[in-house]
């Protein structure tokens, strides 16, 4: 192999390596469903927008946005994609463990709106007091979609979420 077409597989092996860096691994997969799960910590110049300027509404285009705070954009945020509709009077549930020895924290959001395919995505946030101190991230964590009967139909979990016995 020549020394260009060395380096070329070299940085292609990097690449591939890297990309696979800011995803979520798949274990802590419950019941599956979840097509795409990432978390960010969100601040005021990630949540701005045009509208802001103009004094129009919040319109998310393609994704649905979920707060904990609706008066607040800021916090720690859950990206979503699942691979099938949710069916009428859905919730995400969202538990989080804040500190070693402290009994999770659960939030509830009804799900009334559709992220349009194939883009968009559930931001699901911990805002305003929820949100923690900045830099903060939850311990432990598991997002949950169950049906209006409380019927678990997608579920991950952190790698520090607990055994499975833990989420039953």
């Amino acid at each position: 192999m020549s020394r260009l077409g060395g380096r070329l597989l070299a940085a292609a092996l990097l690449a591939t390596l890297l990309d696979g860096c800011d995803r979520q691994p798949d274990s802590g997969v419950e019941k599956p469903g979840i097509t795409l799960l990432a978390e960010k910590r969100r601040l005021g110049a990630d949540t701005a927008r045009i509208n802001d300027t103009f004094g129009r509404p919040e319109d998310d285009g393609v994704h649905v946005s979920l707060r904990s705070d609706s008066l607040s954009r800021e916090g720690h945020y859950f990206f979503l994609q699942f691979e099938f509709d949710p069916p009428v009077g859905s919730s995400l549930v969202v538990q989080v463990v804040r500190r070693d020895g402290v009994a999770p924290e659960r939030y509830v959001f009804p799900l009334v709106r559709r992220p349009v395919p194939p883009l968009g995505e559930y931001a699901v946030g911990l805002t305003g007091a929820h949100a923690g101190s900045d830099g903060w991230r939850p311990v432990a964590w598991r997002l949950s979609m169950v049906d209006s009967s409380g019927r678990t139909l997608a579920a991950r979990h952190s790698f520090l979420w607990g055994t499975p016995d833990d989420v039953r």
